[in-house]
């Protein structure tokens, strides 16, 4: 409990709670006591130090000794772990396996920690044998859980050589490409970041507003555009593909750790 405290600290953006065994008393229907959260420590650590320890345990499945229980859905960061058991003032031939971490591990919901008393086996290894325990719980939840599934936003289907793809950006650029190639182009708003919304072939610009600690949406954006805004908020950028952002490892309007990193897919 006390290894699942400080890993849940560390997805609760360093705010460390103390765990809750049993959270109401009842007697019949009525409920005699609740049981609420208390804070331990509001920091464990700096946000700089918090954004390298999130890194290091989304590595740890991405490219470490947890990769066999990486997947597409959504992200899971932790730690395996394998301790030789003490028995009789030496250590023996029998082990404790766990793995600990939380997930999603850009936007953190669970935490859990699933520790195995000597395994039986060749492979008796944190993840050979407790990881891919703590993937089939995860998956459980995840799939019940429709709230953390990302929408999937509608392809748009353009003509080509027809009508040019103008989707998001910059206000002032997009209008004077408009201009320069005389397509009819309404405001509906002063920001300065927006998106587009084609009539036949005319198109309004639509607010895209940005909020300083919230992550952007930059779908439809050019990669120059895309890096502007995400690099300017603290944000790590990787991008693979050529044109315009398709898809961003972050959803918009989550809150932004600064230093950690988001992933874009151009198409």
């Amino acid at each position: 409990l006390q290894t699942l405290t400080l890993y849940n600290a560390i997805a609760n953006e360093g705010r460390m709670i103390r765990p809750i065994i049993v959270k109401e008393a009842k007697n019949a229907d009525r409920v005699e006591r609740l049981y609420t959260a208390q804070v331990l420590n509001p920091r464990i650590c700096s946000p700089e130090t918090l954004a390298k320890l999130r890194e290091m345990l989304e590595g740890v499945v991405e490219k470490g000794t947890a990769r066999n229980i990486s997947n597409s859905n959504y992200k899971i960061a932790g730690k395996t772990g394998t301790a030789q058991k003490f028995i009789k003032g030496r250590y023996s031939n029998k082990y404790y396996t766990s793995f600990v971490g939380y997930f999603p591990a850009d936007r953190p919901k669970y935490s859990c920690i699933v520790v195995i008393d000597g395994p039986k086996g060749y492979q008796q290894y944190g993840s050979d044998v407790a990881a891919p325990v703590f993937k089939e719980i995860a998956d459980k939840i995840y799939a019940r859980d429709i709230k953390m599934h990302q929408l999937y936003s509608k392809e748009s289907h353009t003509q080509m050589g027809i009508f040019p793809v103008i989707r998001a950006g910059n206000k002032d650029e997009l209008k004077f490409i408009c201009d320069q190639l005389g397509i009819s182009n309404h405001s509906q708003t002063d920001e300065e970041w927006v998106k587009t919304r084609r009539s036949n072939n005319s198109i309004s610009w639509v607010a895209n507003t940005q909020v300083s600690t919230l992550v952007p949406d930059v779908r439809g954006m050019t990669l120059r555009d895309a890096l502007y805004l995400l690099e300017n908020k603290g944000l790590k950028v990787g991008f693979q593909g050529s044109g315009r952002v398709k898809e961003q490892s972050k959803i918009p309007g989550r809150k932004i750790v600064p230093g950690s990193q988001i992933n874009l897919r151009l198409g």
